[in-house]
């Protein structure tokens, strides 16, 4: 389970620049749908006209703190509520709401580290490895006496061209990936 400090996340995530900005909270719960994470996500004030209505991500409860009170506040009562603390993760860049999220005995996570996970969690199988190859694999031969041995058991010349194309990294998803998982950006 997830308790999600909504302003702090999305302000942490525009700030991350390139495909992140304008980075809104619908955004944000569509990453979270499209990886059936299960999360609450607690905001400041009132809900705004530009904002998802609360039906609009059935995965995703989006709670109000209301007039004159503190999401962290919010948060901190969510949390004291439950008795499965230790399952819950917070996430906030406010020192504060991880410092009570521990002390309540639940994990804390950065906005950014979180965000990073939740773009990876949300990209296609295609851009994840099904599983953890040996370095060697993608990273080369190990010596000059390998790669000779290879050239000549394979009638290739000794002169290879420097410029060949690299492959790209299957578990780096580029701006364009991103922007493309963003979705539109939302009308300030």
């Amino acid at each position: 389970m997830l308790i999600i400090d909504g302003y702090n996340c999305t302000y942490a995530g525009a700030a991350l620049g390139g495909p992140w900005s304008g980075f809104s909270l619908r955004q944000l719960c569509t990453l979270l749908e499209k990886t059936r994470s299960a999360a609450i996500v607690v905001l400041d004030g009132r809900p705004k006209p530009s904002e998802p209505d609360a039906d609009e991500f059935p995965g995703v409860s989006l709670i109000y703190s209301g007039r004159g009170i503190k999401a962290d506040d919010v948060i901190s009562d969510l949390l004291s509520r439950r008795t499965d603390r230790r399952h819950i993760t917070v996430v906030s860049n406010d020192r504060a709401v991880a410092g009570d999220a521990r002390r309540q005995k639940a994990r804390s996570q950065s906005c950014e580290k979180f965000l990073q996970a939740l773009i990876v969690a949300a990209a296609p199988k295609s851009f994840r490895r099904a599983g953890v190859e040996p370095p060697e694999k993608s990273a080369g031969l190990v010596n000059a006496g390998e790669t000779e041995h290879w050239l000549q058991a394979l009638g290739l010349s000794k002169k290879l061209p420097s410029n060949l194309p690299r492959a790209p990294d299957a578990t780096t998803l580029d701006d364009r990936t991103i922007a493309a998982l963003l979705g539109p950006v939302d009308p300030p």
